[in-house]
């Protein structure tokens, strides 16, 4: 039996994300997006809430750097979400190499996306910003032989928004358009 919750959001987890940009100082700044979605095979959406700062800068700037985040730096990642940029200098949490668009890319961080901010849906209470993939920067040791990303060593970390909870990805469990192959009813 079905219990209804209403209209709850229920395709959690996402992957958490940190996203950067230069503001007006040439700085860096960042912040914790796990509201993000795929829009076909070469843009992204993320979801950013109007209260916060980051908004202006990326209305301004017009790139991101899209940084996938893992267990070892998930810490900094929550921090740069708690604290905000118009009040708190989150330019030295992460070391950073500046990419070919102009921001900064996490070291640490094993998948980077540089992205071109195309779109921006407006909702009452957030910036729906489409991003087109420029540049994707993955580290060797996240690749397997064929030069896919390996998420058996890789591991992001997922979002869980109604506990609030953050979560390491899980075993594979079988492979697409071959698992459904041995399907009867």
């Amino acid at each position: 039996m079905w219990k209804n919750l209403g209209p709850v959001t229920a395709l959690y987890p996402t992957p958490v994300t940190v996203i950067g940009m230069i503001d007006e100082y040439e700085k860096a700044n960042w912040i914790n997006i796990a509201h993000v979605g795929v829009l076909g095979e070469n843009c992204l959406m993320i979801s950013v809430h109007k209260s916060h700062f980051s908004n202006e800068i990326i209305k301004d700037k017009n790139y991101v750097s899209v940084n996938m985040i893992t267990e070892n730096i998930l810490e900094a990642a929550d921090f740069v979400g708690i604290v905000s940029g118009k009040n708190t200098d989150k330019s030295n949490v992460f070391d950073y190499t500046i990419g070919i668009k102009n921001v900064p890319m996490i070291n640490q961080s094993p998948v980077i996306m540089e992205c071109e901010v195309i779109d921006n849906y407006e909702t009452k209470e957030h910036n729906q910003y489409i991003l087109k993939i420029k540049h994707t920067h993955i580290k060797a040791e996240v690749l397997d032989e064929k030069g896919n990303i390996n998420y058996d060593i890789f591991k992001p970390i997922l979002f869980e928004m109604p506990t609030k909870s953050y979560y390491k990805l899980g075993d594979k469990v079988g492979k697409c358009w071959d698992i459904g192959t041995k399907f009867s009813k």
